[in-house]
């Protein structure tokens, strides 16, 4: 959490360098992929004016990380709190995209699982959900499933894919899914709702970057952009 209020304060210390005589808050696009701890920084330093203080209004929306993407690629939304595994592949595909700094350091995710699944060997020809593809949550489940010692293609589990985190757990609790990694905030509501964790990804210490960035964005309101550089 403290690494967390630090990205938080470096952003707004850097956009206010160059807002600071602007005389109406400048307002942009600020969406966060994932329901979880990460985005909290960033709700608790809007309601308690934080932002404002530095002459800044961002507007935070809850976008599923694959779509938040697709919108700054297309300069809708200027700045998003995603993982890193989305801008690798936007930048692959030819896309101008910048990590401006990190939040986490490391994959912390648990494993739910539905009652009765006692082991990794219980997991064996089950579904297991992923959220979106190329997200956080899909590079957590197979390096989960890796460090299980399990493999997908050889042990007959299904990956489906389940979208945001409330779609995940709805699958989970439907039964549609037998299993599925979960952030620390989250995994707590399911594991009171009867479905017990399994395994602790967060122990395996595996680094991971979930970054702000920014895309080139130009507009008549440039100053977020000119702030971050």
């Amino acid at each position: 959490m403290k690494l967390r209020w630090l990205a938080i304060g470096y952003f707004c210390w850097a956009m206010a360098a160059s807002v600071h005589a602007a005389e109406a808050p400048v307002k942009f696009m600020f969406a966060y992929g994932a329901i979880g701890g990460n985005a909290m920084p960033l709700w608790i330093a809007k309601e308690q004016g934080i932002f404002r203080k530095y002459n800044l209004d961002p507007q935070l929306i809850f976008i599923i990380a694959g779509r938040a993407m697709q919108s700054m690629i297309a300069g809708d939304i200027q700045f998003g709190l995603l993982g890193a595994s989305h801008v690798t592949n936007a930048v692959t595909a030819g896309g101008d995209m910048t990590m401006l700094l990190g939040m986490e350091d490391k994959l912390n995710y648990f494993l739910n699982v539905r009652p009765g699944i006692k082991s990794a060997e219980d997991i064996k020809g089950k579904k297991v959900g992923i959220g979106t593809p190329s997200g956080s949550l899909a590079m957590a489940t197979y390096v989960g499933l890796d460090q299980l010692g399990l493999v997908p293609r050889r042990d007959r589990i299904t990956l489906l894919n389940t979208g945001s985190t409330p779609e995940r757990m709805s699958s989970l609790f439907a039964g549609a899914i037998d299993a599925a990694f979960f952030n620390p905030e989250v995994e707590q509501v399911v594991l009171q709702q009867g479905f017990p964790m399994l395994f602790d990804l967060g122990k395996a210490n595996v680094p991971y970057q979930a970054s702000q960035r920014i895309p080139p964005w130009s507009s008549a309101n440039s100053v977020p952009h000119q702030a971050t550089m």
